[in-house]
């Protein structure tokens, strides 16, 4: 965008040169004519060398000093007030393309020549030539609209660019909580995302009063899983699991990795015989899963239980777990409920 002002200012500039020679300034001329050739070997040599501060305080000073430097040559305040909206351009620029604390110094800086202009206003005045009043207005119309119409492009693009900046931020926020509540190997929620989740669902359920099912699962002789297939293997078998817990549930269920190959589902609105009846279902399911491996075979155990209105999360999972071990010392592949 600031090389985009840049090109636009020095071509204007080339435009006002040939306008002051035509006119008979060939002096007042000559300033916006060189101003060009220096912004435009400033604008080439920021894309070769990409130095972009340079650039910046390069652009800057051109533009505060050439709205001055007219001025002067026209016979100060009373021929070439109107220019200085030029000047306006390099404070506004720090401003946008930098920081404050550099729009302040510029604007300190248009402050100092804009006094030492006043005071040298009537030496100006007497080796200028006037300026007739019909092109006097002329010119004035011209700075003034073409100053403005500028103004309000940088501002179009500078609040399109925010705007843009402001939309990726938030979608890299909304990326960044995806990541602190999602497990990284299976896609699915994290034991952060879990606690969260949960004490949701326990206040729900303290307030309006509807079943919260929890279903702790457990895959079966994983260790002998990676001892036997490796790691790799290992981390296949745990995504495949996700994923067929995850499309096992409705919208309004949850499922979180717990940790290891330990993964729990809540069940809002789900009584205790429905989610046993859902963990039968996914049980089953699971021993029908293969994998490359032909003598891979997949099972897991199952504990449901049901949370009580007034109790922590702690003691819902650790109800829940002791069900699942209920399972497991029970052979494995099944399902076990313990309600209290």
């Amino acid at each position: 965008m600031l090389t985009i002002t840049a090109t636009s200012i020095a071509l204007l500039a080339l435009f006002w040169g040939g306008l002051y020679i035509h006119h008979g300034y060939p002096l007042s001329g000559a300033i916006p004519l060189g101003y060009s050739v220096i912004s435009f070997s400033s604008i080439l040599y920021f894309f070769r060398a990409k130095r972009f501060a340079f650039f910046c305080t390069s652009q800057q000073l051109l533009i505060l000093l050439l709205p001055f430097l007219l001025m002067w040559s026209l016979g100060g305040f009373a021929n070439g007030s109107v220019v200085m909206i030029w000047a306006v351009f390099a404070p506004l620029a720090a401003l946008f393309f930098i920081d404050l604390k550099a729009a302040t110094r510029w604007m300190l800086a248009f402050l100092v020549l804009l006094a030492l202009s006043a005071l040298l206003d009537r030496t100006f005045a007497a080796h200028a030539r006037p300026m007739p009043p019909g092109l006097n207005t002329v010119y004035f119309l011209l700075n003034l609209g073409c100053g403005f119409i500028l103004i309000a492009v940088m501002l179009h693009y500078f609040v399109k660019d925010r705007q843009s900046a402001y939309a990726k931020l938030q979608q890299s926020e909304v990326h960044i909580r995806e990541l602190m509540l999602t497990d990284p190997l299976t896609g699915v929620a994290n034991r952060r995302h879990l606690d969260a989740r949960l004490t949701m669902e326990m206040s729900r359920q303290e307030r309006y009063g509807p079943p919260l099912s929890v279903i702790l699962t457990d895959i079966d002789w994983f260790k002998h899983v990676n001892d036997t297939y490796g790691h790799t293997v290992g981390d296949t078998v745990l995504k495949t699991f996700a994923d067929h817990l995850a499309s096992s549930l409705r919208t309004s269920d949850f499922v979180a990795r717990y940790g290891g190959e330990e993964f729990v589902l809540l069940l809002p609105n789900t009584t205790i015989e429905e989610a046993i009846a859902l963990a039968e279902r996914i049980r089953e399911a699971t021993r029908r899963i293969r994998f490359a491996q032909a003598d891979l075979h997949l099972t897991a155990s199952f504990g449901v239980t049901l949370a009580r209105p007034g109790e922590t999360m702690a003691e819902v999972l650790s109800r829940a777990d002791e069900a699942m071990y209920q399972s497991k010392s029970r052979g494995r592949d099944r399902v076990s409920m313990l309600a209290r």
